[in-house]
């Protein structure tokens, strides 16, 4: 009898599902946000910084910033999950992929993947909204202005 119990105990606990569902918390194994921000005509700062599933923030200073080159850091999980929660949130994967910029005004180009689904968005015309408030939570939660002065 407890060979039984034992048995069936262990193929629930293989049944259950071990990647994100989007609904427990867990992050899914495929995770990754890029935050790139293209220059203007002026000064304006250019770098890329992107966030993976495992906490580990990679950013690449290309022009205009406090920091050139790569640098590498670490971020919570409970920070990663904060972003992957935002993103089913506010339905980031049904967003439009626009791809209006404007002459001399910074691009900001967001790529996500997680869970097998991929979007890139694109605000390039300074509009407030959603694009530019979740570029902010990147950088915010990225702790790019170490890196890149703070806008003037």
């Amino acid at each position: 009898m407890k060979q039984l119990i034992f048995c069936t105990a262990l193929l629930i606990v293989l049944a259950l599902p071990t990647k994100s569902n989007g609904q427990s918390g867990v992050i899914a194994e495929d995770f990754s946000l890029t935050l790139k921000r293209l220059s203007c005509f002026g000064t304006c700062p250019e770098y890329e910084v992107t966030i993976l599933g495992n906490g580990d923030v990679r950013y690449q200073g290309r022009y205009s910033v406090r920091v050139e080159g790569t640098q590498d850091s670490t971020i919570p999980l409970t920070e990663v999950r904060k972003l992957a929660k935002r993103l089913q949130d506010e339905h980031f994967f049904q967003w439009d992929e626009k791809k209006l910029v404007c002459p001399d005004v910074p691009a900001v180009h967001i790529t996500a993947t997680m869970g097998g689904q991929r979007r890139h968005v694109v605000e390039g015309c300074n509009s407030p909204g959603k694009i530019l408030a979740l570029a902010d939570e990147i950088d915010r939660i990225a702790g790019t202005k170490r890196w890149v002065p703070t806008p003037r």
